[in-house]
């Protein structure tokens, strides 16, 4: 159904998501599903390290708003409207920052290709987006990758900006990551000792490393993200004061936020917290 797919794509996208594109799991089969990217950007990525505040730890932009909570609103707003035409509502599921292999689905449906930094990078918006998944209660074709579309393809297979710009070496420069040398994987509340090569490299990170992103040629020049409302948050935090705040405290501070979900919980954001302080 070509034209139900077009329309579908033509209005995912003019909910602001940069690319949308179908998976068909079964083939054929009753069901498909809707892939898209939402952009949260880095044109705004606020002062550097030599405009903060003493004791300050940054949050990256991926974290200053809940573009996850955004994604999710914006696919209820469209299967409401797909609903219009046929359907159940248990027809219609959102899945974003879940459990469901949302990378192998973006990849094979051609919503971007595979980076040597591990991610996902898209045609638009780099690899500075998030992905969500709505299931529709339709048989739509699948969209194929674009044999065109190689973002690494000039980059050193050897040493590519990626690996060359991750302060622990957690980059192999292959796709895949060192995961016990990376920080984001310890600033997200994994493990509960953090090695001290790794430590010393932590630097004002509260949450969030973008090395390998922040090195990459796709997400030059300044990719623009969504505009949202949802769980703004600073690019810099006085780490003191979480240092002092008791758990409940600081699950207020950050409820509703990227930094407020349930896998990344008091403890770890405090340790992050005293990373930076230590680091100053």
């Amino acid at each position: 159904m070509p034209d139900q797919r077009e329309a579908i794509r033509d209005m995912a996208l003019g909910a602001g998501f940069i690319r949308a594109r179908f998976f068909s799991p079964f083939d054929p089969g009753p069901a498909s599903l809707l892939v898209v990217a939402l952009p949260y950007g880095n044109a705004e990525d606020g002062a550097g390290e030599q405009d903060v505040p003493v004791y300050a730890g940054r949050i990256a932009p991926f974290a200053r708003r809940n573009y996850y909570r955004e994604a999710v609103k914006r696919l209820k707003t469209l299967a409401a409207e797909l609903r219009g035409g046929g359907g159940k509502k248990s027809d219609f599921r959102i899945f974003c920052n879940s459990r469901i292999p949302e990378k192998p689905l973006a990849i094979g449906c051609g919503l971007g290709a595979p980076g040597r930094n591990g991610l996902v990078i898209s045609p638009k918006g780099g690899s500075l987006f998030v992905i969500a998944v709505l299931t529709l209660p339709m048989a739509l074709e699948c969209d194929d990758p674009e044999a065109s579309f190689a973002p690494c393809r000039n980059c050193d297979p050897g040493e590519p900006p990626c690996k060359r710009a991750c302060p622990t070496g957690a980059q192999r420069g292959d796709g895949t990551i060192d995961l016990q040398r990376c920080i984001q994987w310890y600033a997200s509340g994994n493990e509960e000792r953090i090695p001290g090569d790794v430590a010393r490299r932590w630097g004002r990170r509260l949450y969030g490393c973008t090395a390998c992103q922040d090195a990459c040629p796709c997400n030059h020049p300044p990719v623009a993200g969504i505009e949202t409302a949802e769980g703004p948050l600073p690019a810099w935090l006085d780490c003191r004061e979480l240092l002092v705040q008791s758990d409940g405290e600081i699950k207020a501070r950050f409820k509703g936020t990227a930094m407020g979900l349930s896998w990344l919980g008091p403890a770890a954001i405090r340790r992050n917290a005293e990373m930076v302080v230590a680091g100053w």
